[in-house]
C-alpha cells in the first residue's frame, strides 16, 4: 500500500493511500487523529464451516452455515462408506483370483471400479481376472492395439500400468518373442506373394491397355465417320448416305460395346494392382498388420533394462 502527503489549496496536509485494491483514500492529516478518536466500530463476527476444496460450490447456494455443515459431513459418511465398499470388494477380488474363478473376479471388480476415481487396485485385479492372471497378455493388447499405448494409460490409470509392467515383465518379453519369431517369416511370405502377383498384374495391365488403345482408336474413328456422313443426309435430296450411316452407326456401336468390356477389364487390373500395394488386402497382411500393433503395445510395456 503506497502512502504520500501533499499540500491542499489551504496549506493542510493531505495523506493519500493507495490501496491494494487500486482505490485511492484521501485523508485530512490535521483530521485524521480527531476521526480516529470519534469513529466508533461495531464489530461483527460471522464464523462459516470449512468446506473441502473440492466441494461442489452449487450445493451450497442457499445454505445456511449449518444446512452447509451437514451436507459436509454427510457427503464424508458417503465417502467413508464408499472407500470401505471399494477395500472389501478388492479384498474379495483378489480373494478369488487366488482361487482361481477368474470369472467372479472380474465382476466382483468391475463393480469396485465404480467406487473409487483412481481405482488403481481394482484395475490391475480386473485385467488380472481378465486375462487369467496374465496367461493370455494379448486380451489386454488387443483392446488398445489399433489405439495406443497412451490410451491404455488414460483408461486403466498411469499407476496401474506401472504396476502390471513391473509385475509382468517376463510376460511380455516372452510374448513379444513369440510376435516377433511369427512376423519374420510372415513379412517375408508376403512379400514374396505380393512380388509374385505383382509382375502377373504388370503383364495384365499391358495387354488391357494395348487392347483398350486397338479398341478406342477405331471407335473414334468410327464415331467421327457416322457423324459425318449422317450430316451430309441433311445436304442431298435422295437417300444416298442412309444406308452407310446406318452401316457405321452399327460398326460404331459393336465397337462401343467392346470399348465397355475392354475398359472395365482396365480398370478391374488397375484396382488389384492397387490393392496388391496395400498390406492389409489379404489375410496374410491383415495378420502382418495385426502383430505389427501388437508389437508397438508390448514394447512400450517393456521397461529400458528389458528391450536391451
Amino acid at each position: 500500500m503506497e502512502e504520500r502527503i501533499i499540500d491542499d489549496e489551504y496549506g493542510r496536509g493531505v495523506r493519500l493511500k493507495k490501496t491494494k485494491d487500486g482505490y485511492v483514500d484521501a485523508t485530512d492529516d490535521q483530521l485524521d487523529g480527531q476521526a480516529e478518536e470519534e469513529q466508533v466500530e461495531d464489530e461483527v463476527s460471522f464464523e462459516f464451516p470449512v468446506l473441502d476444496s473440492d466441494e461442489d460450490d452449487e450445493d451450497l447456494v442457499g445454505l445456511s452455515p449449518e444446512e452447509a455443515l451437514k451436507l459436509r459431513q454427510k457427503k464424508e459418511a458417503e465417502a467413508k462408506e464408499r472407500k470401505e465398499k471399494y477395500e472389501n470388494a478388492c479384498k474379495e477380488g483378489y480373494a478369488l483370483l487366488e482361487e482361481g474363478k477368474f470369472q467372479d473376479a472380474e465382476t466382483v471388480f468391475e463393480e469396485a471400479l465404480n467406487l473409487d476415481e483412481e481405482a488403481t487396485d481394482a484395475s490391475v485385479g480386473y485385467w488380472r481376472a481378465k486375462t487369467e492372471n496374465f496367461a493370455n497378455p494379448d486380451v489386454l493388447v488387443g483392446e488398445y492395439a489399433d489405439a495406443s499405448i497412451e490410451s491404455l494409460e488414460y483408461d486403466l490409470g498411469v499407476d496401474a500400468v506401472e504396476i502390471i509392467k513391473k509385475e509382468y515383465q517376463s510376460v511380455f518379453r516372452r510374448r513379444y518373442a513369440e510376435l516377433e519369431a511369427e512376423e519374420k517369416p510372415l513379412a517375408e511370405s508376403l512379400e514374396e506373394k505380393r512380388t509374385h502377383r505383382k509382375a502377373i498384374l504388370k503383364e495384365r495391365m499391358k495387354k488391357s491397355a494395348i487392347a483398350f488403345i486397338c479398341v478406342c482408336l477405331p471407335l473414334i474413328a468410327l464415331a467421327i465417320a457416322t457423324a459425318v456422313i449422317g450430316m451430309k443426309n441433311f445436304a442431298v435430296i435422295d437417300n444416298t448416305y442412309v444406308v452407310p450411316t446406318v452401316i457405321l452407326g452399327v460398326l460404331t456401336f459393336v465397337c462401343f460395346i467392346a470399348f465397355v468390356l475392354v475398359s472395365n477389364k482396365w480398370i478391374n487390373v488397375g484396382r488389384l494392382m492397387r490393392a496388391n500395394d496395400k498390406i492389409d488386402a489379404t489375410e496374410d497382411g491383415q495378420r502382418l498388420v495385426e502383430i505389427h500393433d501388437y508389437q508397438e503395445i508390448y514394447r512400450c510395456l517393456l521397461t529400458e533394462d528389458e528391450e536391451k
